[in-house]
């Protein structure tokens, strides 16, 4: 009865460490015939389209350059006829916006082809928002360009209301000045309003 239960209980041991040694989870081959046949057809479609797309671009790419060069001189045109940053003038002024409770209002008094610099502090800011007006409101008054903490921190120019990311920590400034194509320099007062904005 004994040698009965240890060949039982030895058959029962080599059984179970057997079965553990086998992997849980099968490994799957893939066929020797290649791609099912039920998906054979798609494949050749995807092939097919691709052909054509690689086709159509080496037809068209002449054609997409000569339109994208077109169009860069166009843009140039634009910008170096019509409108372009003004360099500070010689009796440029320079002010520092006091900001409360994240806005800042403060009035200014321009001679004609004068440029004013404004100087703001943004901590915690992501974004600005700043407007110009005047009592006159056809003057001839812009932003003509705001610059960051960084040197790569750049825009302009932009008309008299602005919204603007600020990306760095650390003092930005702008300027005020004419569009160079309008013929007749503001004289005056006017309006600087700023706002901060976290969203």
């Amino acid at each position: 009865m004994k040698i009965f239960q240890f060949i039982v209980l030895s058959l029962f041991t080599s059984f179970t460490l057997t079965s553990c040694e086998q992997n849980a989870t099968p490994k799957i081959y893939p066929a020797k015939k290649g791609v099912d046949s039920a998906y054979a057809n798609l494949l050749k479609i995807k092939v097919e389209e691709k052909i054509r797309d690689d086709q159509d671009e080496t037809e068209t790419k002449p054609a997409k350059q000569v339109a994208k060069v077109q169009q860069q001189k166009k843009i140039e045109k634009a910008i170096s006829n019509v409108d372009k940053i003004v360099p500070f003038s010689k009796d440029n002024t320079r002010d520092t916006l006091k900001i409360t409770y994240a806005k800042a209002k403060q009035t200014v008094t321009k001679k004609a082809g004068q440029t004013n610099t404004f100087v703001f502090n943004s901590d915690t800011a992501k974004k600005v928002a700043i407007k110009l007006s005047a009592a006159d409101t056809l003057a001839n008054i812009r932003i003509n360009h705001i610059k960051g903490p960084v040197d790569s921190i750049k825009g302009g120019p932009f008309g008299k209301t602005l919204i603007f990311d600020l990306p760095a920590k650390g003092n930005y400034n702008f300027s005020i000045s004419e569009k160079p194509t309008d013929k007749k320099p503001y004289q005056g007062e006017y309006q600087v309003e700023l706002q901060l904005l976290w969203k």
